[in-house]
């Protein structure tokens, strides 16, 4: 019979909660390296209203929620996110990004190969052609800033308490 909490990601959650988390391994590093500055592309891709407005809402509503309510919301909204990396009819996109969501649940680690693999990869293949080479040169740069943090400090001192939360649905809100 399937016990709920000794699901693998509720695991993640619960040592997430409590500041317990794993020493991250290079691959995730760079994973994550990847997947943190890419929605710095928001800012040059969008007006500033559109931006502020969705990145400040999301601040103003998740910020002072329970971390496990920020979590419940950013998986339903990531749901929403992720259905754009294929282009098929809605009820195939949803489908996809459920059955993705779904394996990140036995399978966390999942979910960093497949954002800083696939969808990164497809954000970027949208978004290069309007950057400036001053603005690539940017990204690049804090691609490496950010892969120097997590080598630098430890994974503890890095989750700052889930604040990156709001950030990421206000990526997810300004990209949908």
């Amino acid at each position: 019979m399937l016990q709920v909490h000794k699901l693998p990601i509720l695991k993640k959650v619960v040592l997430f909660k409590y500041g317990h988390l794993q020493t991250l391994s290079t691959y995730d590093k760079l994973c994550l390296s990847l997947i943190i500055p890419h929605g710095s592309t928001d800012m040059w891709m969008y007006p500033i209203q559109k931006y502020a407005l969705n990145y400040g809402s999301s601040f103003a509503f998740f910020m002072f929620q329970p971390i496990r309510i920020q979590f419940l919301f950013l998986f339903l909204y990531s749901l929403y996110h992720v259905k754009n990396d294929i282009v098929v009819k809605l009820p195939l996109q949803l489908l996809y990004s459920l059955a993705l969501h779904t394996s990140w649940i036995c399978f966390p680690s999942w979910a960093l190969t497949y954002f800083a693999w696939i969808h990164v990869a497809l954000h970027y293949y949208r978004v290069i052609p309007f950057l400036s080479m001053v603005q690539l040169f940017s990204l690049a740069m804090a691609h490496v800033f950010v892969y120097y943090l997590l080598n630098k400090f430890e994974s503890q001192d890095l989750h700052f308490g889930g604040t990156w939360v709001p950030i990421v649905i206000g990526h997810i809100m300004t990209n949908t």
